[in-house]
């Protein structure tokens, strides 16, 4: 199983078991909304949640039934509530309308998610049905898809609530809802109860900085080793150049000193070869005295 698959099986597991008649109702507003298709008007009234997962069906018609008394059917992938006066109570009591409309007025009725822990309840359950979450060990993503824009820019207000700022993309005529901040993945999980989910994600998250701040120290280590190193071997190549042209005793007798010394240690430090001067000199002293090497072999160069 994926890491967004283990997150809602875990989900799964507890929402089934919510006792709260305030939270399964914003549970079954959100399963309407975002699987869901209502015909409220005229003689035919229907409402259709379609679903490929049985258990998400088997959660819907559980909902139903103890929120409004009635055993929807499920045929193949779809539960279906035909008794027009149950539709009628559904909508009333959610605050829907048809789906024919091509969105919701308003997208998610304000009483059904006045109480934080319904907030909660609606967000968790619209994730379950349309979210998902990239393993924290490969990068950080979570995401909703939703099929109606205004219910999108709805439900993105509601997350805003707690906190967590969501984007919005098109994306082949749906609404992807996204967040690729890592902290705010983990606020997100924390709201819709995935807390399994959420240790699993700091775990994952903790391994991979702290394996990335080793790399990073690494290649900051490794580029300070090229650095000295090219340095030396250019040191070395400026004094051997001096001493074939002229001589070593050419050059001044402070710059002797640090030429017979890099000479003598070729993978010392600047640092190192400045306490071995007499008397000894900082490291910017003894880069000062490469450098006059440098101008001189680069001026030796130049005549011959």
């Amino acid at each position: 199983m994926s890491f967004s698959s283990d997150v809602k099986a875990e989900m799964l597991s507890y929402i089934s078991k919510d006792a709260s008649l305030h939270c399964r109702r914003a549970r079954l507003g959100a399963v309407i909304n975002v699987c869901g298709y209502v015909n409220s008007a005229g003689k035919d009234k229907f409402i259709v949640i379609h679903n490929e997962n049985l258990s998400i069906l088997n959660l819907a018609v559980s909902l139903i039934s103890d929120i409004f008394g009635y055993d929807a059917v499920i045929i193949k992938h779809d539960a279906v509530i035909n008794d027009g006066k149950i539709v009628t109570e559904i909508t009333d009591s959610l605050g829907l309308r048809d789906s024919g409309d091509f969105g919701l007025d308003p997208p998610i009725m304000p009483s059904l998610v006045k109480r934080s822990c319904c907030k909660r309840a609606y967000i968790a359950m619209a994730f379950i049905l349309s979210g998902s979450v990239t393993d924290p060990g490969k990068q950080y993503h979570i995401e909703l898809v939703m099929n109606d824009y205004d219910h999108a820019i709805a439900l993105t207000e509601l997350i805003d609530y707690f906190g967590i700022e969501m984007k919005i993309v098109e994306r082949k005529n749906r609404y992807v809802m996204y967040c690729k901040e890592s902290e705010q993945i983990v606020d997100l999980l924390n709201v819709i109860s995935a807390h399994k989910a959420l240790l699993d994600f700091e775990n994952l998250r903790v391994v991979k900085e702290v394996r990335n701040n080793i790399n990073r120290v690494v290649n900051c280590e490794t580029a300070n080793i090229n650095r000295v190193v090219n340095t030396a071997v250019r040191q070395l190549n400026d004094i051997r150049y001096i001493a074939e042209r002229k001589g070593i005793n050419f050059l001044p007798y402070n710059l002797r000193q640090a030429a017979k010394l890099r000479l003598e240690y070729p993978d010392a430090s600047l640092k190192e070869i400045g306490e071995l001067i007499t008397p000894p000199i900082g490291k910017s002293g003894v880069n000062h005295r490469f450098n006059k090497i440098h101008e001189i072999a680069e001026k030796l160069k130049g005549d011959h």
